[in-house]
């Protein structure tokens, strides 16, 4: 664990020696001047293949993102700004805003009939949490049309809250399986007990190799790689993914909203027009921790398993956009998370956003 954290150390901490220079801020266009609003819920019921009622079973996150923030103070600035490490070519300007949200995470073994400990399956656990991030978007300009362009998204997120029964996944959960006439679950007795939970993120995205496939109707493609990190007590880990979008006005965002928990800041998008686009993904993890497998911090757990230190992820789905509003569809299969049962992970994702 300790190589993962000086790894994400050294990726936060930026010097004067290697940091870029601070890019001036300029005037945000009128999108950029609306706050944001995201609905966002995940649960495996959208599952047409394989449906289960297990692991990470629900999700739920409402968000808000601010206007264009003014110009930050050169400190604060710098302290913000993590420094490009690939030689990247430099950027014309940078918009900043402030992102905060809520939501709760619920995860569940496969068995809920029973009331009695599971060994050898994931704990029941229930996380609620908050979040407040700074979403950067960096700009170059476009030599062929002199405006510009986003180019990178960088998001830097710090994420507070409680895991156990004061996060209330016993109640959500069983509540709305009452509502809608389906078998309650009766194990979360054994669910992870209280504990404040502070993790940090930091996650970089690119809009690379643009193209235009045809020019009427008009059809583009490009890659949106990704790399980020976490550090905390619920979850630390690297990972390191990759989108390719096909479809129409791709310039106006750098991909859906990331899953379980999605970053406050990576819903930013902006045009009026109609735009649309189908995609696809994979990504990795590094896990060194992962508390809804791993269980609590004090080692007091009653239930707890053993997680799988690399972890892999796929993802397709479809995004519109129209009229300042996008609604996207993603379907996420996952690796097996954890040695005792070799399992895969499915869910679906919903995201609404709109501007205001």
């Amino acid at each position: 664990m300790l190589p993962l954290a000086a790894a994400i150390a050294v990726l936060l901490v930026a010097t004067s020696a290697n940091a870029q220079r601070i890019p001036i801020d300029t005037a945000p266009s009128p999108d950029e001047l609306r706050n944001i609003f995201t609905f966002q819920v995940e649960n495996d019921v959208f599952n047409r293949i394989g449906k289960s009622d297990r692991d990470y079973t629900n999700g739920v996150r409402l968000g808000w993102l601010s206007p264009a923030l003014p110009d930050l103070p050169e400190g604060l600035a710098r302290l913000t700004t993590i420094p490009t490490f690939f030689g990247e070519d430099p950027v014309s300007s940078v918009t900043r805003r402030f992102g905060i949200s809520i939501g709760q995470n619920i995860y569940t073994p496969q068995d809920t009939d029973t009331s009695a400990p599971i060994p050898n399956d994931r704990p029941y656990a229930a996380w609620l949490y908050a979040s407040f991030a700074l979403q950067s978007t960096y700009k170059r300009v476009d030599p062929r049309t002199l405006t510009d362009v986003p180019v990178r998204l960088d998001t830097l997120a710090l994420d507070v809250g409680v895991v156990g029964p004061a996060a209330g996944g016993e109640f959500v959960q069983n509540n709305f399986h009452k509502l809608i006439g389906v078998a309650t679950a009766n194990g979360w007795a054994n669910q992870l007990h209280n504990e404040p939970t502070i993790d940090l993120t930091f996650e970089r995205r690119w809009r690379t190799n643009h193209g235009v496939l045809f020019e009427d109707p008009k059809l583009e493609y490009d890659l949106v790689p990704r790399i980020g990190a976490t550090l905390g007590n619920v979850a630390t880990y690297a990972s390191a993914g990759g989108t390719i979008r096909i479809g129409k006005e791709l310039q106006n965002d750098f991909g859906p909203a990331r899953a379980r928990p999605a970053l406050p800041g990576s819903e930013g998008f902006i045009g009026e027009g109609f735009g649309w686009y189908f995609f696809v993904g994979a990504g990795g993890e590094a896990v060194a921790r992962n508390m809804f497998l791993d269980g609590n911090s004090d080692g007091h757990s009653l239930v707890h398993v053993t997680h799988r230190p690399f972890v892999g992820e796929a993802q397709a789905g479809i995004t519109v956009l129209f009229r300042g509003v996008r609604i996207s569809y993603t379907q996420v299969l996952r690796t097996p998370e954890f040695y005792e049962r070799d399992r895969w992970d499915q869910f679906g994702s919903i995201n609404v956003t709109f501007r205001y």
